[in-house]
């Protein structure tokens, strides 16, 4: 039987609460997610402590969120508190407060549990082996080193963009920084970076971020080039975007800056103090890219409460189609397993070359996925599975992957594909196209092999000749659908790969 999980985030800028769904075999889903802004941040006395009044303000959201729990049948729960009442001097006050008005046990996580929580958001849903994680939160900023998908180092600032736009945005007139504010920050922030030289000695890796600052800026990086997949996880900006914004939001007027498309208005104000957080130290750690996580804190946490002693998973897309399949997807996993089996013998039988790593993961992903969309409508299941794997985020692929393993999980070289493909150009390069064919033919050949999805082909042996490829293949019994498949997709796999296809079937030797 599914059980229910919450994790509730109270963080310095908003509240967060998501429930996830998790089969007896470890699959999850998220099924609930509701938000809601509190600048916990800005109710910090200048003594450095929160009033009671402040909780009082939160008090009926979280006992709203709890409510939410108990409809959803939560058995597990897991409630964290982040900067702002982290770097409350009166912390344990302000739990026995919650605890009191809403009946909430919560605990504060460290800012080191919260760079860690975040690291496993990004390297449990993202093929990434080296990297800098930046957490730019409302009231703290984490960073953290890893190799290999292995956590090194982790500090956590106590600074974020509301508590940053408190010190040095009051002063700002109409919501326009002057070229002094933005020093005096940049500053304040380079100081702080000193005493941990291990982010001055790490050039050249790639910048994870999590957090709002960042997601608001691909999304409207994405809005200004028109991007045709309109996915922030995994979503790769350069330097020069980066700089872009650095260069033009800061000295926009506030009400022209809350029209800016892909920003929300309640992020209008603290973008500004949360890019300059982020452009500093990117800059500071010589950064070579900018990618962004849609997993974070509240995934690390889940992570964490479910799989205690390796909440590290071994491979994200594996991991990220089982939990896809795992939920009502009408699909026999015996077939995508064959499905999948036969296109690797094929692949590894006509590539001279070493296996592509990538074209594994695409195949892997196309063959396993690629009748996801039966779920909703069996009889247009391929263009309904297109639109499951683009939009999914599926964990282990790049924006660029997830459209091929589309692309080749729906190939329909006449129509749907050349269509997709000039839908996709912004995102695909030059090479992809022959990919593309080359792989969604082989493909649908291997999935015409057991186009009954009975096994009634027990194996297949695929050698090659010159220009030529032959299938042996082993059969309890005549393969009638598979054959009539066979001949159905033969023309468009010779012509991809440039070859003679011919095949035999003979009683398989079990029998």
């Amino acid at each position: 039987m599914n059980s229910k999980i919450g994790i509730m985030d109270i963080g310095s800028n908003s509240i967060r609460l998501v429930i996830y769904e998790m089969t007896e075999t470890g699959a999850y889903r998220i099924v609930q997610e509701c938000k809601e802004a509190a600048r916990l941040s800005e109710k910090v006395g200048a003594g450095g402590r929160m009033e009671r009044e402040a909780i009082r303000s939160i008090a009926p959201l979280l006992r709203q969120f709890m409510t939410v729990c108990r409809m959803h049948e939560v058995v597990r729960m897991r409630a964290a508190a982040t900067a702002a009442i982290r770097n409350a001097v009166n912390s344990d006050e302000i739990v026995q407060w919650i605890a009191e008005e809403t009946g909430l046990t919560l605990e504060i996580l460290s800012g080191e549990q919260e760079g860690y929580a975040g690291f496993l958001g990004v390297v449990n849903t993202m093929n990434i082996n080296d990297g800098i994680i930046i957490d730019i939160g409302g009231g703290s900023t984490e960073i953290t080193l890893f190799r290999e998908r292995k956590r090194l180092h982790t500090v956590s600032f106590p600074f974020g963009a509301v508590n940053m736009n408190w010190r040095f945005g009051r002063e700002v007139k109409n919501g326009e920084w002057s070229p002094q504010q933005i020093e005096e920050m940049e500053s304040f922030v380079r100081s702080s970076l000193q005493n941990h030289d291990w982010i001055f000695s790490n050039p050249g890796l790639p910048f994870i971020g999590l957090g709002g600052t960042l997601r608001t800026l691909a999304k409207i990086n994405q809005k200004q080039q028109d991007y045709s997949l309109p996915v922030t996880h995994h979503y790769e900006m350069t330097a020069a975007d980066v700089n872009y914004f650095y260069e033009t939001l800061p000295h926009l007027p506030y009400e022209k800056r809350k029209k800016t498309a892909g920003l929300s208005k309640d992020r209008a104000d603290i973008i500004v103090p949360g890019l300059i957080i982020l452009k500093t130290i990117f800059d500071a750690a010589q950064g070579i890219a900018y990618l962004i996580s849609g997993a974070g804190l509240r995934d690390g946490l889940f992570h964490e409460l479910v799989n205690t002693d390796q909440p590290v998973v071994a491979n994200p897309l594996i991991t990220s189609i089982r939990n896809i399949l795992s939920f009502g997807v009408p699909v026999s996993e015996a077939h995508i397993r064959r499905v999948h089996e036969y296109a690797v013998l094929l692949y590894d039988a006509l590539t001279d070359t070493a296996s592509i790593a990538m074209d594994k993961r695409l195949l892997l992903t196309a063959a396993t996925l690629y009748k996801t969309g039966a779920a909703l409508n069996y009889y247009h299941f391929r263009q309904h599975s297109v639109f499951w794997i683009l939009h999914a985020g599926i964990g282990g692929l790049t924006h660029r992957e997830t459209v091929l393993a589309a692309l080749i999980a729906d190939y329909h070289p006449k129509n749907r594909t050349p269509r997709l493909l000039r839908t996709h150009t912004d995102i695909l390069e030059p090479s992809d196209e022959d990919r593309v064919h080359r792989l969604g033919s082989l493909l649908q050949l291997a999935i015409g092999m057991d186009r009954s999805e009975s096994g009634i082909i027990t194996s297949i042996h695929p050698t090659t000749g010159e220009d030529a490829l032959h299938i042996r293949l082993e059969s309890k019994s005549e393969p009638i659908l598979e054959q009539r498949e066979l001949v159905a997709v033969a023309k468009d796999f010779q012509k991809a790969w440039n070859l003679t296809l011919s095949w035999s079937i003979l009683p398989s030797s079990s029998f």
